[in-house]
């Protein structure tokens, strides 16, 4: 469903944040205000936004936080990270003459490496060319950390549309990152059990940490078999004020904490 409340007025937009999760497919839209209204969602095929889309993507936002697809990304531990070696690593990335975009995560000691999706990139650039752009594995990241004790495995997986990203903790620290199409509990299943597998894991982890826009219940269902305990759903830190009725995973959706990340 698509929604604007009545509440949405064009001469306030200066003062609106635009929050933008794009991807081969779909793209979804969040507007909202100084209070933390939420004022416009909108989700609509990327090659073939709708007339409303349309309009919305002309107005002159100020404040606007997109996410797109990145590309094999690399991660390295702050010990070994060296700025003067950035011309090196982009020899291994898998287009070496693109672009090389670096993330530090302080809050885990690590440097991301990665380069963004060309065409979607400079789509949005285009439309929004002072918006900030920030990688996806940032949020679900920065989302993970306050449910990561100091003991036992914690399985984090962000669903949106077929992709699943993936990540592990054990006993606290970073283990591993990747984003899988999954489109079937057969597929999940199959990722699960490598996961399982190469890093050694008894039956079931101490945890599982599930967000996204896409859930499908059978899949909550098939990740409380390799937990201990209940699969905990992650939410926005700070949900949205519906001025109107909406489904809570608009309301709360993960995707609305996306500007923290630079915050």
């Amino acid at each position: 469903m698509n929604y604007t409340a009545k509440q949405f007025h064009l001469h306030y937009i200066a003062q609106y944040r635009l929050i933008v999760k794009s991807t081969y497919q779909y793209d979804t839209l969040y507007v909202l205000d100084e209070q933390d209204q939420l004022l416009v969602y909108m989700k609509f095929e990327s090659n073939h936004p709708n007339e409303e889309a349309l309009k919305l993507l002309s107005l002159p936002f100020q404040q606007v936080y997109v996410s797109v697809p990145t590309n094999h990304v690399t991660f390295i531990p702050e010990t070994l990270f060296q700025a003067s070696d950035l011309d090196k690593y982009a020899a291994f990335m898998e287009n070496p003459g693109r672009e090389l975009t670096h993330t530090e995560l302080d809050f885990l000691n690590i440097h991301a490496l990665y380069q963004y999706d060309v065409l979607l990139l400079q789509r949005w650039k285009s439309l929004f060319p002072e918006a900030t752009f920030i990688p996806e594995f940032q949020l679900n990241l920065l989302q993970a950390r306050p449910h990561i004790p100091l003991k036992g495995e914690v399985l984090g997986l962000v669903m949106h549309q077929a992709t699943t990203a993936m990540f592990l903790f054990i006993n606290g620290q970073f283990q591993f990152y990747n984003s899988f199409e999954i489109t079937g509990e057969d597929d999940l299943s199959y990722y699960l059990l490598n996961v399982f597998e190469q890093f050694s894991l008894r039956d079931q982890v101490s945890k599982i940490l599930v967000s996204g826009t896409d859930i499908e219940e059978s899949y909550i269902e098939k990740l409380q078999r390799f937990s201990a305990s209940d699969v905990q759903r992650l939410e926005a830190s700070k949900p949205a004020l519906a001025l109107d009725q909406l489904e809570r995973s608009i309301s709360a959706s993960y995707l609305l904490d996306l500007p923290t990340c630079v915050s």
